[in-house]
């Protein structure tokens, strides 16, 4: 009488191993790509959410607000206070590093922050959308507080 062994070869689960690691290593590059297409258009969407803030509570003071920004602020808004006033009440994080706050006073560009500078009336908010910062990554708008 012949014995039937029950089970798999030794190929068979070389096979197996074999397709799961390349579907793995399909996941995890759909992964990555997701994410970093996330980061993107999150910085891209609180560059946007920013400038309209600031242009907002910059218009509150000539409707007849007395306090803009959240804070014990006087109105008229001038650009400095302005600065002041969303790195104080905007706390957004930075997709990049969710440690750090995403808005703060500067004039740099680095990924993931939106960057906020005053001068005489206006405001500059810098942001760079990738890591690197190259020329195309990087968005700019200004908010006049006249």
């Amino acid at each position: 009488m012949r014995h039937k062994n029950k089970g798999f070869t030794l190929i068979e689960l070389l096979v197996v191993v074999a397709i799961i690691g390349i579907l793995a290593a399909v996941g995890v590059v759909a992964y990555n790509g997701y994410t970093a297409a996330a980061k993107v258009n999150a910085t891209k969407t609180m560059h946007a959410q920013t400038v309209k803030y600031i242009s907002a509570e910059i218009q509150k003071c000539s409707l007849g607000e007395s306090k803009f920004m959240g804070t014990n602020q006087d109105c008229p808004a001038t650009a400095a206070k302005a600065v002041t006033g969303a790195v104080a009440t905007m706390t957004d994080k930075n997709p990049y590093s969710t440690t750090n706050n995403a808005i703060r006073s500067s004039t740099a560009f680095n990924e993931g922050y939106v960057s906020l500078s005053a001068s005489g009336t206006t405001i500059t908010v810098n942001t760079c959308t990738k890591t690197g910062c190259a020329t195309a990554d990087q968005m700019t708008a200004t908010v006049s507080t006249e």
